[in-house]
């Protein structure tokens, strides 16, 4: 089997001949090129092909790894290339509707402008260069009414180019998804409200909520449709849940609704359902195998978040697959080596193979490269 067979193999509830090891060094090897709060350039788990001028910058690492390309890790290693395809659709606004953004300093500002008024967003970059959310698009109960608007004028154009290169170029070995940017509740809580506000939103004007969510999921169903077309054999809902973020009886309630929806659509086609769960889940255990999914993507368990390896194995076993990652923290803060590669078998060894093993959620800047071969190493045996 090579290493896209694996993955797959997984999926399909089978036992691959060796534990699948996918981790994602996007995020690592970009760093090793740029300086730490320099504009990221790639988004955690994009493709950095071979032939551009980024490999050219001058590399941190030390003799022949310093010369060695992203793609070359994944092929001198034997690992699995997890990527990401965030570029495969691009929204258009129609209905006098027009985006705008300007950057002034560490803020970017987004404006939403329309015949019935604006909305407005500000983005702050953090140290490490990323943009993180500083407000949200929703200030006033009445602003629903603008976004219901945007909403009803947003259609898609899409280009699987990107997609069908990757697979092209990693062949044996890559594997990659078509994002889409959560679920109608994930935008509620992370796009348009922010938690308190969805929270309190939901106790005062239901009514007003639950009819953004049906008007957002009209919209969002028409991109997973495109999505079905696509090459790609896997796609995801990256909603980032948390039970401290969603919890679990507002999970249950508005995000496994919409992922069944999805997967019906989805599976009669061959492509998988995937969704991003990178934090605090144990509340989430008791029915995340029947929340209309098939891939879990992110997870992390203790220490670096509340549950035990063995305790997601149980839950999910038989029934859906997941990546589950040795946590980052182990690679950052020293770790012996040998307590990582056990780690890593640890989780094979719950999972009987039938498990992607990777680095929760990635490989951070600051991680040990030496490390991550180790884990790969041994779970070679496995």
């Amino acid at each position: 089997m090579n290493n896209r067979q694996r993955f797959f193999t997984v999926l399909e509830g089978g036992t691959p001949d060796r534990t699948p090891w996918f981790p994602d060094i996007t995020t690592w090897y970009e760093n090793t090129r740029k300086n730490f709060g320099e504009p990221e350039i790639f988004s955690p788990g994009s493709y950095i092909p071979d032939g551009i001028d980024f490999h050219k910058r001058a590399s941190r690492l030390p003799g022949q790894m310093g010369k060695m390309t992203f793609v070359d890790f994944y092929r001198e290693y034997d690992w699995g290339l997890p990527v990401h395809i965030y570029d495969w659709s691009k929204t258009v606004y129609t209905g006098g509707v027009e985006e705008t953004a300007r950057e002034e300093g560490k803020y970017v500002y987004r404006r939403l402008s329309t015949p019935i008024g604006e909305l407005n967003r500000t983005f702050v970059r953090d140290q490490d260069g990323s943009l993180a959310p500083y407000d949200y698009w929703i200030k006033d109960i009445h602003d629903v009414e603008i976004l219901k608007y945007v909403v009803g004028h947003t259609s898609y154009e899409v280009d699987f180019s990107g997609a069908e290169k990757f697979l092209r170029e990693t062949d044996g070995f890559g594997v990659c998804d078509l994002v889409i940017w959560r679920s109608p509740f994930g935008k509620v809580i992370h796009e348009y409200f922010g938690f308190e506000e969805a929270v309190y939103a939901l106790m005062d004007h239901e009514e007003v909520i639950m009819d953004l969510l049906k008007v957002q999921e009209e919209a969002d169903l028409k991109l997973i449709e495109e999505a079905a077309k696509g090459p790609a054999k896997v796609v995801i809902v990256s909603d980032h849940a948390d039970e401290n973020l969603i919890s679990p009886p507002y999970y249950q309630k508005y995000c496994v609704p919409f992922y069944k929806k999805v997967q019906s659509i989805l599976n009669p086609r061959g492509i998988y359902l995937s969704t991003h769960l990178d934090g605090n889940i144990k509340g989430y255990l008791p029915f995340i195998a029947q929340a209309g999914v098939n891939l879990l993507d992110g997870c992390t368990p203790a220490p670096m978040f509340n549950y035990e390896v063995e305790e997601l194995a149980e839950a999910i076993r038989g029934k859906i697959s997941c990546y589950l990652g040795v946590p980052s923290s182990m690679v950052v803060e020293k770790a012996w080596t040998e307590q990582c590669v056990e780690f890593g078998k640890r989780i094979s060894k719950a999972f009987d193979r039938r498990v992607i093993v990777n680095i929760g959620d990635i490989v951070p800047p600051d991680g040990n490269i030496e490390q991550v071969i180790a884990i790969g190493e041994g779970l070679k045996n496995l």
